[in-house]
Formats: C-alpha cells, structure tokens, sequence
C-alpha cells in the first residue's frame, strides 16, 4: 500500500448501530496503517449507575497502537459519568469522548445528547469533571445548534474553557434531517471561536468532500460518518487521491463484514442481514455496487446481490 501521512487528518465517527468493534476493526484492518488518527466507540449511554469495566471493554474491543480508539459516553449525571471515565481509561481508552450531539427524540427527550446545547454549564461541568478525573484526553462532539446556529461560538469557547482537549463540530442543527445539507460555515465559525483542535463532521464523504472542508473550514481534521459506510477504503482513498476499487471489491468486503459478525459474535444473527441492507444501501447510494429495493426485501443477501451484479455489470 501507498504510505500515508504519519499523522492523518481524518477519523473514523461514533455512529450508533454501525460502528461496533467489528465494524471499527474492518475499517482499519481495510486501510493504510496510520490513515485513521481515531476511532470512536458508539455512544455508551450512562443514566443513574455507572457503566461497568468489562462492558466497557468490551465495546471498546481490541486495542490498536497505530489507531486512538476512544469512548463516547452520554449523559448528564456527573457522577456516573466520572466514574465511567476513569474504568474507561483503566480499559484503555485512548480518550474520553462526551456526546452533545445526538439529535434522536427519545435521547432529547431524557436530556441527553444535543438537548445539552441548551445547557452549557452543565455541558462544561461534565467536561471539567472528566479532565480532573482522567489522563486521558477529553472530546466533546457537538451539533452547531438545536434550533439555531447563533450560539456555536459560546458553545466552543465554553467547552474550550472547561478543559476540552478537542471538538468535533457537526454543520447541521438537532432538528436537521440528514437529507438537508451540512453548513460547513457553523465549523469555520467555530474554528475561529476557539484555540483548541477543531474538527469537521457532515456531508464529507469522498476526496473531493473531505478536501473541500478542509480547504474551506480551515478544521484540524476530518470525522467520517457514513462516507466510511458509503466507502471502507476512504481513508486510503483520500491520502493517496486515487479511487480505483471495483463492484467486486465492494462484495467481498460485505462478505468479510458478514464473517467477521458471526465469527466474533458482535451482532446477533438476525441483526447481521440488517447491518448488510444498512451498508448496502450506503453503498448503493455512492454506485458503489448495483442496488435496488429487492435488495432490501430478500434473505437470500449475498445470492441477491450477486445476481444483480451479474446483470447490471457483465
């Protein structure tokens, strides 16, 4: 493989229901050593007690030395979520990620997630609270907004001031679909509220995209949601600036995803065709492999995609 930068800008997202340790492991395991600086577990929701050790590790899966694997924790209970941090640093979390984004109504509504937009002392006590308890670094993923943007700079710099090592900004608000565009000026404005690392989220799904937000945000870095979903190998892609994978390609590394989730038992056996239809779909979008809506309806995954396969592209 092509070397890469020995300190990439790009990064792998926390998105839930996608990014297990299986899926995290393929990723890297799929691309360059050192072309994904972080990975970041799904969100661990911590309510009244705080999450044991071994569950922790377990979400947190094997350790990586060329690739930081953090821990997003949500929440809003001080406690528990202090304790949280240091059994996940004990585990070997390479940094502590606190969740201010997430836009889902269940997770809103029990005030957790991006309903702490609204509240910045809480959002800055949590922070505080983990860097006095931790070694480790400690992130804050944040949406530009709920409802509106013009508090994105209080934000950060609230964030920056209670001890937050970096940020991740996503350009859309709580209540935008993923179907509305990114803004990408919500991270330029927060690039230049703030001192500390800045990093962008939102809509950067290719070579083009990841170097456009960049170029125009001025960001540290680039998080890579469902562009790593749409493409495994983005993130080789993206340092060497060449895109050259064929429909095969893209079948067989479904079919790897498919071992690796029986072998390893991350994802329940009726989860498993779900998570399949889930990627498929992501890579059908990007034309990445040939994709209709019988692919979603049939059970027969592999043998379905095949054939469709055979047909679209012989």
């Amino acid at each position: 493989m092509t070397p890469v930068e020995s300190q990439s800008l790009l990064s792998l997202a926390p998105m839930e229901g996608i990014t297990d340790r299986c899926f995290r492991q393929l990723i890297i395991d799929s691309n360059p050593s050192q072309s994904i600086a972080r990975t970041t577990t799904e969100f661990i929701r911590v309510t009244q007690y705080p999450i044991k050790a071994a569950r922790i590790a377990e979400e947190l899966g094997e350790i990586t030395p060329l690739t930081q694997t953090g821990v997003q924790l949500m929440g809003n209970s001080l406690e528990p979520i202090i304790e949280t941090a240091i059994r996940a640093e004990g585990v070997g979390a390479a940094f502590i990620d606190l969740n201010f984004g997430c836009p889902a109504p269940r997770v809103f509504q029990h005030g957790a997630g991006s309903s702490l937009l609204a509240k910045p002392t809480l959002m800055a006590n949590l922070v505080e609270a983990c860097k006095q308890n931790v070694k480790i670094p400690v992130s804050a993923k944040i949406r530009a907004g709920v409802e509106e943007d013009s508090n994105v700079e209080i934000i950060c710099k609230t964030l920056e001031e209670a001890g937050a090592d970096f940020i991740v900004v996503h350009g859309r608000l709580k209540i935008d679909p993923y179907t509305k565009p990114a803004k990408w000026e919500r991270i330029s404005r927060a690039v230049s509220a703030v001192q500390i690392p800045v990093y962008g989220n939102g809509d950067a799904t290719d070579i083009k995209s990841i170097s456009q937000m960049i170029n125009e945000t001025k960001c540290s870095g680039v998080v890579i949601g469902r562009g790593a979903l749409q493409n495994p190998w983005i993130f080789e892609e993206w340092h060497t600036k060449k895109s050259n994978r064929k429909t095969s390609d893209f079948i067989n590394w479904l079919k790897e995803y498919a071992n690796r989730m029986e072998r390893t038992k991350d994802a329940q056996p009726r989860w498993i065709l779900g998570r399949l239809k889930q990627a498929a779909r992501a890579m059908g979008a990007k034309e990445n492999i040939p994709f209709n809506k019988s692919l979603l309806r049939t059970s027969n995954f592999f043998d379905h995609l095949d054939y469709l396969a055979s047909k679209d592209f012989c």
